[in-house]
């Protein structure tokens, strides 16, 4: 009887344990999840609509209208959407690796004078500006708003805080030729066309300047008709290249129309650009010499 009792009290004593130890279980995992929701959320914002930033101390800002991104200054520049939409991604949600308890003074952190200052705003009007530090390891310090809090995040969050203007543009690309898919050239100037086919076995030499050739630096994403003018590609002044190619990789016949026009104020390149594009590039003298003289 004693027997039976003391083995009664040990199942009450362990049933007891099971349900404290569940519940403890319970209590710290609910923490836990709850520590690390509010430790390592610093934003989650809507779909953004502007974003602007600081580069070597030029500030970059972007609208985004009708499902496309804008440079502010010239909605006429042809933005490359994912570089912006990476880049609005990025601080839409934004997580901290940790947040500092008893933070020093700004300064000890680079927050008083902020390596990158990123504003932004989503689609609901609510606006926050992230303040970036010193890097510290494989992280940055961060803060934000008032400056109140300040955090450790990912560096991650600077990889597209380099981009430049240029990094962001979309600019023109020119097909892969050579004697093996040219079909036609045609090179207009002064009123003047020489004629390039395959059939007259006279590619040979121009094929060797388009084979090379190749947009330098852009010096202007949306040239007007005055400037055309200071490029000498204006309609009066400009070379026309006419190219009628096979395309490599679909096997189709495609025509791709090249305008040359001054070479710039070091004599070392010419101005260029494509039919249908604003954009205008500049390209080595000696590769467009071989185009004009094969």
């Amino acid at each position: 009887m004693k027997q039976k009792k003391t083995l009664q009290i040990l199942l009450l004593v362990f049933a007891g344990l099971i349900v404290l130890y569940t519940g403890v279980n319970l209590y710290q995992k609910q923490q836990s999840s709850k520590e690390d929701s509010d430790q390592t959320k610093i934003s989650d914002l809507k779909s953004l609509t502007s974003i602007s930033y600081n580069n070597n101390g030029t500030t970059l800002s972007f609208i985004k209208q009708n499902g496309k991104w804008y440079y502010t200054k010239n909605k006429k520049y042809p933005i490359t959407q994912s570089s912006l939409e990476s880049l609005a991604s990025t601080f839409q949600k934004v997580e901290a690796v940790r947040e500092l308890k008893n933070a020093d003074a700004l300064c000890d952190y680079g927050l008083d004078k902020p390596t990158y200052t990123v504003s932004v705003k989503d689609k609901t009007g609510k606006s926050m500006t992230y303040y970036i530090g010193n890097a510290t390891g494989e992280n940055y310090y961060v803060t934000y708003g008032d400056k109140s809090k300040i955090y450790t995040v990912s560096s991650d969050i600077t990889s597209s805080l380099s981009y430049s203007l240029d990094n962001l543009i979309e600019t023109d690309t020119f097909p892969t030729l050579s004697t093996g898919n040219l079909k036609k050239v045609l090179v207009t100037q002064n009123g003047k066309t020489k004629t390039y086919t395959s059939k007259e076995k006279n590619l040979d030499g121009i094929s060797g300047g388009l084979g090379v050739f190749t947009f330098g630096d852009c010096q202007n994403y949306y040239a007007s008709q005055t400037d055309l003018v200071k490029y000498g590609l204006d309609k009066d002044s400009r070379i026309t290249v006419d190219i009628t190619y096979k395309d490599t990789d679909t096997k189709k016949t495609k025509n791709v129309v090249l305008y040359i026009g001054k070479k710039d104020s070091d004599q070392k390149n010419y101005y260029v650009q494509l039919k249908g594009s604003h954009m205008v590039y500049l390209s080595d003298k000696d590769v467009v010499k071989n185009i004009l003289n094969p």
